[in-house]
């Protein structure tokens, strides 16, 4: 996330906490390889750890400030409203986590915790190997890669062309980011993010029917195609679900010229859910106060 989407939700008045994944950007990979990983669930489990670890840090600081503040205060710090957004890989993340979460009743879901989940041109399915009920995935990509992942996983895909030729100058922001490894991915993770995309259509059941999800994608998306997004927007049960559809834009849409578009959509959408919110609570306090 670009650093003009961080200021902005901060002058709107949100925190942003990041993850470097493992094995991305200055985080230390599995066998001290970059974009190598053992499990992809790895990553899922992270992002879990994570979400608590930033939980915890705020009912931290609720109690180290107990003697300033009053008690409404200090249930405002220690009930944060938490609200998750994915990009690519990490939307598909992000929801592979609510799937796990909401398997085991674990009490991020039960209580509340987390009130809205945005996912930036998600990965439902990667154009490249084709959606995850297509033949060519089905019965060529994904035994194929099962197979190199076996034999060398370590070994690396090999480079294709420049991926954004829609908008080449971010080509260019890419190769100047000093934290990006400038390889390609292992062919383990390469068999990982295969699987992850079956993995999350496979369960989509599972992710929470009540908390609110936005879907952010472009309808010439080169990377992960607009019709596979639609698809599983349209097959979520979820009544609390939208989707806001691009124009114009490619993949990398947190930096690609019109990158307001999306930000700001957010932003609106986040401030409905929790006017939303707060409306509900004002409704259950007046139906309390006639008993």
């Amino acid at each position: 996330m670009q650093r003009f989407w961080i200021e902005k939700l901060n002058k709107s008045g949100y925190s942003v906490y990041g993850l470097d994944l493992q094995g991305h950007g200055e985080s230390d990979g599995y066998q001290n390889l970059k974009l190598h990983i053992k499990d992809y669930d790895d990553y899922i489990y992270d992002l879990i750890d994570f979400i608590k670890r930033v939980k915890k840090s705020s009912i931290l600081e609720s109690e180290t400030r107990s003697d300033t503040l009053d008690k409404e205060q200090i249930e405002t710090f220690e009930n944060l409203p938490i609200y998750l957004a994915g990009f690519s890989m990490g939307a598909n993340i992000m929801l592979r986590a609510m799937e796990l979460l909401n398997n085991t009743n674990d009490d991020l879901i039960t209580k509340g915790s987390i009130k809205g989940l945005v996912s930036l041109s998600g990965m439902f399915s990667i154009k490249a190997v084709g959606s995850p009920d297509s033949f060519k995935y089905k019965y060529f990509f994904s035994p194929v890669m099962n197979l190199m992942s076996s034999i060398g996983p370590t070994d690396r895909i090999s480079k294709s062309k420049k991926s954004y030729e829609r908008c080449p100058y971010v080509n260019d922001l890419i190769s100047f980011d000093k934290v990006r490894y400038d390889g390609t991915i292992t062919k383990n993770l390469a068999y990982g993010l295969m699987k992850s995309v079956d993995t999350l259509n496979k369960n989509m059941d599972r992710i929470p029917k009540n908390i609110p999800i936005l879907f952010i994608h472009s309808k010439t998306d080169n990377i992960c195609t607009y019709e596979d997004a639609l698809l599983f927007f349209n097959k979520l049960n979820n009544s609390n679900k939208e989707i806001y559809t691009l124009e114009n834009m490619s993949h990398v849409i947190t930096i690609e010229k019109g990158n307001e578009k999306p930000l700001n959509k957010m932003i609106e959408w986040i401030q409905y859910t929790q006017y939303k919110e707060e409306e509900k609570k004002k409704k259950k306090q007046k139906e309390k106060g006639k008993k």
